[in-house]
């Protein structure tokens, strides 16, 4: 039996103004600061156009597909992991779009994993992890109150990774962590499709990359030799498959706005399951299933200067720490930590960890050739060097404020 996971990734960024319209020298009520640094205009632009082509026709189907098969033997299940940005984004551009995710969680048949609620770098700030673990704590609490739910299972910003980082999930109270099926990594047992563990012992999922970007990038390439892919063919290439488990997991929007609706994307997903089930070896899982239902076959260790992701060719930390731009904006906001928590202000604090969304940092790479394309297709900005200036004289703008909090004159 081999278990197959599909799981989905949602998140949407709260884009930065330009540095132009954040030209106001006095003082600024804290409940002003989200207008006074976010451009709300992107941001409800981006959202709605991805809602229309991806998260409200996808998310429909899912629970189509749930509902319809929901009774079978092996009924068809998923997994969520929603952004805090993205669930603040739909609360307040399209609330009937969490609707449809709140009918799914009834379902019983979908999971909703635990991640930092800001889809922040805050992972790698420092060995203490305290702000990290309060926004595992807060998206927690988020996830319990949309839909009913403990997360159980976690999933890392961009699936970061290393074995401390696996150490203060488990102290979290998870079950288990995702992160990338990175060749390096198996150099000794080959295969991500099995259940590991981090040597604090908590089980550790790989993501099957190749599989998982068949669907979520390769699809609508004719030069492709796998082109066109059927769902009939895609689980036949499961079925070959005789590890343990299989863990796809790809960016939700790849459904109809990375891959438009014309390649026929949602064709395949709609016959997805049915192609699936009529593999007798191959069963629905969600990620908490697998690793409480598999025994880990071996410890994989991936050190502190070793971090791991799923971006880039290099999959490691270079997408957001890569050059002098990132790394001195990156630094700032760890600076930054102190005073803002010092202000007692849940406003300050709210647009401070605004700020520490991953996105901010990936903007101003200037990596070359796909990479760089990649990067540049993700950007609201015009530039690399623009968005370093929004992004840093944000961070300044937000110091002197809190400053001016902390010692009013």
């Amino acid at each position: 039996m081999t278990l197959v996971t599909f799981y989905f990734f949602a998140h949407q960024p709260m884009r930065l103004l330009p540095y132009e319209y954040r030209r106001i020298d006095g003082p600024i009520a804290p409940e002003k600061l989200f207008d006074y640094y976010f451009d709300e205009d992107i941001n409800s632009d981006v959202f709605r156009k991805v809602t229309e082509k991806c998260y409200r026709p996808a998310t429909q189907m899912i629970l189509d597909l749930v509902e319809t098969h929901k009774k079978d033997d092996k009924p068809f299940k998923v997994a969520y992991a929603l952004s805090g940005t993205f669930l603040e984004s739909a609360k307040r551009y399209d609330p009937k779009l969490l609707d449809i995710f709140k009918k799914l969680a009834d379902t019983g048949c979908v999971e909703f994993t635990g991640e930092n609620y800001y889809h922040s770098v805050s992972s790698l700030f420092g060995e203490d992890r305290h702000e990290f673990c309060a926004q595992i704590q807060k998206h927690k609490e988020t996830i319990k109150e949309l839909f009913g739910q403990e997360t159980t299972f976690f999933r890392n910003t961009e699936c970061l990774y290393n074995d401390n980082i696996a150490a203060t999930v488990q102290g979290q109270g998870f079950e288990g962590i995702l992160t990338e099926g990175v060749d390096w990594l198996m150099e000794y047992w080959k295969s991500p499709d099995f259940v590991y563990q981090a040597p604090c012992g908590l089980p550790v999922l790989l993501r099957n990359y190749k599989l998982s970007d068949d669907i979520g990038y390769r699809f609508p390439n004719k030069n492709w030799e796998g082109y066109p892919l059927k769902a009939e063919k895609f689980a036949g290439w499961l079925a070959e498959n005789t590890d343990m488990n299989v863990t796809l997991a790809m960016d939700y929007e790849a459904f109809g706005e990375h891959i438009w609706e014309d390649t026929g994307i949602f064709d395949f997903l709609r016959s997805l399951p049915n192609a699936i089930q009529q593999h007798p070896q191959l069963e629905f899982s969600t990620p908490t299933e697998v690793v409480r239902r598999l025994p880990s076959i071996g410890t994989i260790h991936v050190g502190d200067y070793q971090t791991i992701s799923w971006a880039d060719k290099e999959r490691n930390t270079s997408a957001w720490l890569g050059n002098e731009m990132q790394q001195v904006a990156f630094e700032e906001l760890k600076r930054l930590e102190v005073a803002v928590k010092a202000t007692g202000n849940a406003d300050v604090l709210h647009a401070w960890r605004l700020m520490q969304t991953s996105d901010h940092l990936y903007y101003i790479a200037t990596k070359a050739m796909n990479d760089g394309d990649v990067h540049e297709y993700f950007s609201s900005y015009r530039s690399v060097f623009e968005g370093f200036v929004r992004l840093y004289s944000a961070l300044m703008d937000l110091s002197h404020r809190a400053d001016r909090l902390l010692n009013p004159e």
